[in-house]
């Protein structure tokens, strides 16, 4: 019967060294292992915001009255939980509806906005001043001048940031500069001097189609300091870097608007705004 003591001799000094060395190898490789599984990601992904969740928002509308606002009531009303305002040959081609509630500064709103019939022309007016009333002008008490977040039923200026308006001609005429859609936009520092595109976001047709015509859109305003930006349905539109060094306006009224010849209609709900620190 054959004698195998091939196992019985001790292991030679290089072999031990490689089977340390290769244990070594395994315990390393599972700590890593370990602590990879139990470490922090350098990274974390946000969190899309859900437009309704409201807390800590101010609701700026009751659902049943406009309480808290100011407007001409022959053309604004409220009608199944919306504001509305519809105009006629009779009204003028812009008319505000102005929350009274204070003069925002730094701040974010939300709103939902739907137009209806051709040539209805609407948006949200913010950091506005009030021209002051005329006598023998009617509807001239909600004359205002502001920047403006434009929106309009055929998408022609939909998404841009402006100034607003020129239908009264009185007070400081608005400055032409425009952030378009799908543009990032510096005013001009200097009177004559013409505006500085920043950078591009998009192309304005790819994001128009991001635009509901005729049917509910959110509609989310920051304004921060110098720096604005309007975003439509979860999609960024544009932003105004307002540097100017005596145009640039830091706080004012918050207002609806209504443009267009009689038969426009504009309908708003869900307005919340939250103050900025």
């Amino acid at each position: 019967m054959g004698d195998d003591r091939s196992n019985c001799f001790p292991l030679r000094q290089s072999e031990v060294y490689v089977r340390i060395f290769a244990a070594c190898c395994v315990l390393w490789a599972s700590a890593s292992l370990m602590l990879s599984q139990r470490r922090e990601p350098r990274y974390v992904e946000p969190t899309p915001i859900n437009f309704y969740d409201n807390s800590g928002w101010i609701s700026l509308f009751d659902g049943n009255s406009l309480k808290g606002w100011d407007g001409p009531a022959d053309i604004w009303r409220v009608d199944n939980g919306e504001i509305v305002a519809h105009s006629d040959p009779k009204h003028p081609s812009s008319t505000y509806l102005i929350w009274q509630g204070g003069e925002p500064r730094d701040f974010e709103l939300k709103v939902e906005i739907k137009l209806e019939n051709e040539g209805s022309n609407s948006g949200i007016q913010f950091r506005a001043t009030k021209l002051g009333e005329l006598a023998g002008r009617q509807y001239s008490q909600w004359e205002l001048r502001g920047y403006q977040a434009d929106f309009d039923l055929a998408n022609t200026n939909t998404g841009a940031l402006i100034e607003c308006c020129a239908g009264p001609r009185r007070g400081v005429p608005p400055r032409p500069d425009r952030a378009y859609r799908g543009q990032m936009i510096r005013t001009a520092a200097k009177d004559g001097e013409k505006p500085s595109l920043l950078s591009t976001i998009g192309d304005a047709q790819e994001l128009a189609k991001y635009i509901k015509i005729g049917d509910w859109n959110q509609i989310h305003l920051i304004a921060r300091d110098r720096m604005m930006t309007y975003s439509i349905n979860g999609y960024l539109m544009s932003v105004l870097i307002d540097d100017h060094p005596t145009m640039f306006v830091d706080h004012g009224f918050l207002a609806l608007q209504l443009e267009g010849a009689g038969g426009s209609v504009a309908h708003f709900r869900n307005v919340w705004l939250k103050n900025l620190p």
